[in-house]
């Protein structure tokens, strides 16, 4: 077995310099500049970050509720990793060693193969691509199921998400997505609303002060080339365009006003902006759930495009 390490990409043209720090511990984006301008919010180290900062969310994304879900008529339980709401949160794979099968100056492949467990009986071979471009990242997720059975199947990711020299909580975000997952006090769905005229609307630029959200989005519009798109700005005009295939159908928003990681224990203002398959807790919902079946592949994709101030 490989030992936790870290792999460093870079892309420079006549129009950008490009780079982005990776871990192969749970296949974690550690960071990602272009031009100077860090764009995700940085951490070190190989540990599980308080906020699970730039992880792979994989065989579901979120919450299960209570780690409990049921196959086939047999109840099955996965381990409580948030122990605060007695829930299984963000999958098997966060802390495990992902070993590299591609790799080049500007671009990365990391696979691992999991294997069947008491809580979650399928084996899966997950694979996360990494490919700096003049103006961000393209990051392609993929998973085959390796199981003689059909396997149930969420996958996200969790980065975490800035315009250094501008504090978040100066950020303004946008977004079409056209519902949102109301949650209980142990942040499991029960209720599906329009965002359209509530608190969750971000329809229109609104400044992250103002939002305080732990939430799945939904409904997403997606354009002409088949992509969903959420936008943060800064004052200056800066814009971060973070784009997810149709594949990923949710957006989990995260707008903690507590935020702090391994490289910084200050406390202060962050943004997730999460895209996933299938919302928490859909092992048990089945809403929108993956059903892989024996050999089949599934790929999606999500990533970032930074565009500087004028």
């Amino acid at each position: 077995m490989s030992a936790p390490k870290f792999i460093e990409l870079s892309l420079v043209t006549d129009k950008s310099k490009v780079t982005a720090t990776v871990s192969n511990v749970g296949a974690a984006l550690k960071n990602l500049s272009v031009s100077g301008t860090e764009i995700i919010t940085p951490t070190t180290g190989h540990d599980l970050n308080p906020y699970a900062d730039g992880i792979v969310m994989a065989p579901w994304a979120n919450r299960i509720d209570r780690g409990k879900w049921n196959l086939d008529g047999i109840a099955l339980q996965l381990e409580i990793t948030d122990a605060e709401l007695d829930n299984a949160i963000h999958g098997l794979v966060s802390q495990v060693i992902f070993e590299i099968d591609e790799q080049s100056e500007s671009h990365l492949k990391l696979d691992y193969r999991l294997a069947a467990s008491a809580g979650y009986p399928f084996e899966l071979t997950i694979s996360i691509s990494y490919q700096l471009t003049e103006t961000g990242i393209t990051v392609t997720q993929s998973a085959v199921n390796q199981s003689a059975a059909r396997a149930p199947f969420v996958i996200g990711a969790h980065p975490l998400f800035q315009i250094s020299g501008t504090p978040t909580q100066e950020l303004e975000i946008k977004s079409a997505a056209r519902s949102v997952n109301l949650v209980n006090e142990r942040k499991i769905p029960i209720k599906k609303i329009a965002t359209a005229g509530t608190q969750y609307d971000i329809s229109e630029w609104r400044k992250l002060s103002t939002c305080d959200f732990d939430h799945g989005f939904g409904d997403l519009v997606f354009d002409d080339s088949g992509l969903a798109h959420h936008f943060l700005r800064s004052p200056d005009g800066s814009m971060l365009d973070i784009w997810q295939s149709a594949e990923f159908k949710y957006s989990f928003i995260f707008t903690p006003d507590n935020f702090y990681n391994n490289a910084d224990p200050t406390l202060r203002k962050a943004i997730a902006i999460e895209p996933q398959t299938g919302p928490a807790n859909a092992f048990n919902s089945k809403e929108d759930l993956i059903w892989l079946e024996p050999g089949q592949v599934f790929k999606a994709s999500w990533g970032v495009v930074f565009t500087p101030a004028k």
